[in-house]
């Protein structure tokens, strides 16, 4: 009984050797990764922690200390970053991973991402996005409406604040799986700094190793509904005398492979939309709504055209077309091969079907 109780009293005293009070650590809120200007550091790491407060309020609890270092690995460069603060760093809070545009069109692939993913404290959940032009100055950002450090940046993904069309989310282990996975490409939110907030409507889609494009605005709009089928966006529509705006409340597709004919392979996909009149220089009540719904059918139809046929030609595939094909043929190797042939001749043939539920005025 005497050597039980000896050696309960030394495992005692091991389990809390490691352990360190909340006042002796440093909350890390959010990593930035640029390329650095030194050659044989290539890479600089920055991390964005939190400074306690007694209380939190808008503007004021979002203090936070910014530290960079330089380093040939970011490893090394976070082991050196802890000589520069009192306290242990602290990556159990971390959920924003943000990465310069430098390093995103140079490499960002499962090297560069490798520390991240190995490190048990960092969320797979965590989201990533592109820093333009750096992910210091991103994360340098101090908004006014922010409670706590980087909480605005999250708010912004997780659709917990705001809800925007041309805000496209993505995370560590989807960005990972999509880096290996044939038939699927990666892409990252471009996130940019103004003086007291941040502008997220852009996205990056890259190949297996480096940015391919950056999408513009209303092409990341477009993206955004076929990657995610999201809902509560607009549809413009211009057409001659004909102009008004589509709030959709209601999205959807489905496709499907057609190779009758070998030489010319198709891809035939039926959208359907529902929603309402938010916006009109016409009056629809005494209107026919079936010529306007026609003239928003062919523009959308276009608009879904133009980005498809701008991913076929950068090569990239960020939808996941290659990945429907691979399953529902049977040979392996040799349908991805086969596509691999099939998706740069590819015709996309888009029926799209608005259901027009209101004019959206009072009468």
């Amino acid at each position: 009984m005497k050597h039980v109780l000896i050696w309960l009293a030394i495992l005692y005293l091991l389990t809390g050797c490691g352990f360190k009070d909340i006042d002796k650590r440093y909350l890390v809120m959010a990593v930035g990764v640029d390329k650095s200007d030194i050659k044989d550091k290539p890479y600089r790491v920055s991390l964005k922690l939190a400074i306690p407060t007694s209380q939190i309020r808008p503007g004021q609890s979002n203090t936070f200390h910014l530290i960079s270092d330089d380093a040939p690995t970011i490893t090394e460069a976070v082991r050196h970053l802890k000589s520069k603060v009192d306290k242990e760093l602290d990556f159990s809070q971390n959920k924003m991973i943000v990465f310069g545009t430098k390093i995103g069109e140079e490499r960002l692939n499962k090297e560069t991402i490798d520390w991240f993913l190995r490190r048990s404290e960092i969320q797979g959940i965590a989201f990533m996005a592109i820093g333009d032009p750096t992910a210091e100055q991103v994360l340098n950002v101090r908004p006014k409406s922010e409670r706590l450090p980087a909480d605005s940046m999250l708010m912004s993904f997780d659709q917990e604040g705001t809800e925007s069309s041309f805000i496209v989310t993505e995370f560590l282990f989807d960005y990972h799986r999509r880096l290996s996975e044939k038939g699927l490409d990666p892409y990252l939110p471009v996130i940019r700094p103004l003086k007291e907030t941040y502008l997220i409507d852009r996205v990056a889609v890259f190949d297996k190793e480096k940015i391919k494009a950056v999408l513009n605005p209303e092409e990341t709009r477009i993206f955004n509904e076929l990657s995610k089928k999201i809902r509560n966006f607009d549809i413009e529509t211009k057409k001659e005398n004909v102009q008004f705006a589509l709030n959709v409340t209601s999205f959807g597709y489905s496709y499907r492979f057609d190779e009758r004919n070998p030489s010319s392979p198709k891809l035939m996909m039926d959208v359907r939309i529902k929603g309402i009149t938010e916006e009109s220089k016409q009056t629809f009540y005494n209107s026919q709504w079936g010529r306007y719904k026609e003239v928003a059918e062919t523009e959308a139809a276009k608009r879904y055209r133009h980005v498809l046929e701008k991913l076929q030609s950068l090569g990239v595939d960020p939808i996941g077309f290659g990945l429907r094909y691979r399953a529902t043929h049977y040979h392996g190797d040799e349908d991805w091969e086969k596509w691999k042939a099939i998706y740069p001749r590819l015709e996309w043939n888009i029926k799209v079907n608005i259901d027009l539920i209101g004019s959206g005025g009072i009468k």
